[in-house]
């Protein structure tokens, strides 16, 4: 199982209405694709310590499910549409999540 864990970083100008906004189509927009389990995504509390504003987690069920939920339609609409006009810096990270699995198989 694959842990994939978006950071964004939003741009000066985005609301926080768009803010909200940006959370509900995360939720609404990628939950639609079949690969993607376990969806999360929050805002920041502590405004002083965290760089990220917004984080976006889910599950595949191995990195091959991953870069076909990324490549699917309803994936490259949301980066257009959601990420590209409001993110300034995006960090991606990817953790393996089963005890003992080499990652060279995830």
């Amino acid at each position: 199982m694959v842990h994939h864990l978006m950071l964004f970083k939003l741009k000066p100008d985005v609301t926080p209405e768009q803010t909200e906004s940006i959370m509900v189509e995360t939720r609404i927009r990628l939950l639609k694709i079949p690969e993607v389990m376990n969806l999360r995504c929050g805002k920041k509390i502590d405004l002083k310590k965290n760089p990220h504003d917004i984080f976006v987690s889910m599950d595949f069920e191995n990195l091959s499910k991953g870069r076909i939920a990324q490549e699917s339609a309803i994936w490259v609409k949301y980066e257009k549409q959601v990420i590209d006009p409001h993110v300034a810096v995006l960090t991606v990270l990817e953790y393996e999540m089963d005890p003992g699995k080499d990652v060279a198989y995830s």
